[in-house]
């Protein structure tokens, strides 16, 4: 089969771009920590501590901004539905 045919079907990709995307971005990440960690000879304690600390800020600065943007949209969603506009 060509293809430039018509006939021929598509084939669907099983796994979406931004899966797929994220995996790589985890793998990435982590084949540079271990390869910080062979070069610089870090334990896997203070590994583990660093990364630790890491995700607990990313979750930290996830949940401020979710609170920044609560605080931004809940007073004009608020008049609004005192105003009657839905």
């Amino acid at each position: 089969m060509q293809e430039n045919d018509p006939n021929r079907k598509k084939s669907r990709r099983r796994i979406p771009f931004l899966v797929r995307a994220t995996f790589a971005g985890i793998a990435i990440a982590l084949t540079s920590l271990w390869a910080l960690s062979v070069s610089y000879d870090i334990s896997a304690e203070e590994l583990l501590q660093f990364f630790i600390g890491s995700v607990l800020m990313i979750a930290g600065v996830l949940v401020l901004a979710a609170l920044l943007v609560a605080v931004i949209k809940l007073p004009g969603i608020i008049v609004r539905r005192i105003r009657g506009k839905d």
